[in-house]
C-alpha cells in the first residue's frame, strides 16, 4: 500500500512539466530607427537613441559597443553589409548617452566635402552580438560654413540692430539670452547681413550670437556660432512728431485735436503756445488724449499752437509747424 502511495505522490509532482527547456536568451539589441544628421561647422553631426529593448522584448541592462560609419556609397546597387567594411568608422561610446538613451556622434567632414556620403550605425550587446544596421542616411557634403564675425550690436528706436561679416551664405539663424535666460534661444533669421530684435527691451541686457545657415538637398548645412556680442540697450530716441493738429475756436475756448501717436512706449504730449510774435511756451505737460482744450484765450487775440510727444524714458520729440487761428467766441 505505501509503494502504491510513493508512486501517486511522483506522478503528481510530474504533472507541473510545461515542455521542454527554452535555450537561452540571445539578447540582440533592436535596430536604431531614427539616426538622422546635419552638417555643423568641419563636421557631421549624428543622431540617434540607443535602443532600450532586445529583439526578443527583452529590456537591455547594459549597452555594449557602438559602430557608427560614414563612407561614400560606392558603385553598383548599394549593399549595406558590403558597404561598411570599407566605410570610416567613427569613434563613439553609449556611456556618453543622455539619460533617455540619446546620442550625438560628430563625424570629421574632412575629404568628405563636395561629395554624397552615407552614414548607418548599429549597436552589440556586452558578448559581442551585433543589431541589424539602422536606417541609412544619404547626405551631401559642402564645404564647412564660414562663422560670421566681427557681430556688432547697437540700440535703434525698433530695439537693437545686429550687423555682421559673412560669405554671402543664403540666411542667417539669430540667437539671444537674456537676464533671465539659462541658454541660448532662436529668435529669428535674416537673409542678409543684419537683423533688428524688435522684442528687445531698453534698460536690459543681452547676449547675441549670429550662425550661417545653407539648404543642401532635403536638409541643411550649418557653421558654428559666432563670438557673443553683448548689449544693455538705452533709449536716447524721441518718438514720432504728431501730425493732423487742428485747431478751432470755442465759445470760450480754443479747441485743439490731433493724430494719436503709435509710438509703444509713449507717455503722453507737451502742448505749446505763442501769443502774437511772442515766444513759443509750453501750456500744458504730458497730455494723455490727443486733444487740449485751451480756456485761457482771449477774443481778438492770435495764438499760435504745436504739439511734441514725449516717451517714457522722457525723450522729446521735435514740434511740427505752428498752427495759428485768430480768437473769435
Amino acid at each position: 500500500m505505501r509503494l502504491i502511495l510513493v508512486s501517486a505522490s511522483v506522478l503528481l509532482a510530474g504533472c507541473g512539466y510545461v515542455g521542454d527547456p527554452r535555450p537561452p536568451a540571445l539578447n540582440i539589441p533592436k535596430r536604431i530607427e531614427d539616426l538622422n544628421a546635419i552638417q555643423h561647422g568641419a563636421s557631421l553631426r549624428l543622431t540617434f537613441t540607443l535602443p532600450k529593448m532586445t529583439t526578443e522584448d527583452l529590456l537591455i541592462r547594459e549597452q555594449g559597443e557602438l559602430d557608427v560609419r560614414v563612407g561614400v556609397p560606392g558603385g553598383g546597387e548599394f549593399n549595406v553589409d558590403a558597404w561598411a567594411p570599407a566605410a570610416r568608422r567613427v569613434p563613439a561610446s553609449a556611456a556618453s548617452a543622455s539619460q533617455d538613451g540619446g546620442m550625438v556622434v560628430e563625424a570629421p567632414v574632412g575629404d568628405f566635402a563636395g561629395k554624397e556620403v552615407f552614414a548607418a550605425v548599429r549597436t552589440a550587446n556586452p558578448k559581442g552580438r551585433w543589431s541589424g544596421w539602422s536606417n541609412v542616411l544619404a547626405v551631401q557634403v559642402v564645404k564647412p560654413l564660414e562663422v560670421p564675425a566681427n557681430v556688432s550690436a547697437e540700440a535703434v528706436a525698433e530695439g537693437v540692430r545686429l550687423s555682421w561679416k559673412g560669405d554671402g551664405q543664403t540666411s542667417y539663424r539669430v540667437y539671444r539670452q537674456g537676464e533671465d535666460d539659462k541658454t541660448f534661444a532662436q529668435i529669428g533669421q535674416a537673409q542678409g547681413s543684419s537683423f533688428i530684435d524688435k522684442t528687445a527691451q531698453f534698460g536690459k541686457s543681452y547676449r547675441y550670437r549670429v550662425q550661417a545657415v545653407q539648404k543642401v538637398g532635403e536638409r541643411e548645412a550649418e557653421s558654428d556660432l559666432s563670438a557673443t556680442k553683448e548689449i544693455k540697450p538705452v533709449d536716447t530716441f524721441a518718438p514720432a512728431v504728431p501730425a493732423g493738429l487742428t485747431v478751432l475756436s470755442g465759445v470760450s475756448s480754443v479747441e485743439l485735436a490731433w493724430e494719436r501717436n503709435l509710438d509703444k512706449d509713449l507717455r503722453g504730449y507737451q502742448v505749446y503756445r505763442a501769443t502774437g510774435d511772442g515766444p513759443m511756451e509750453r501750456i500744458a505737460s504730458l497730455v494723455e488724449s490727443p486733444a487740449y482744450s485751451d480756456k485761457t484765450v482771449e477774443a481778438g487775440k492770435t495764438y499760435h499752437y504745436a504739439v511734441s510727444a514725449v516717451d517714457q524714458a522722457g525723450n522729446e520729440s521735435a514740434r511740427p509747424e505752428p498752427v495759428t487761428i485768430t480768437f473769435q467766441p
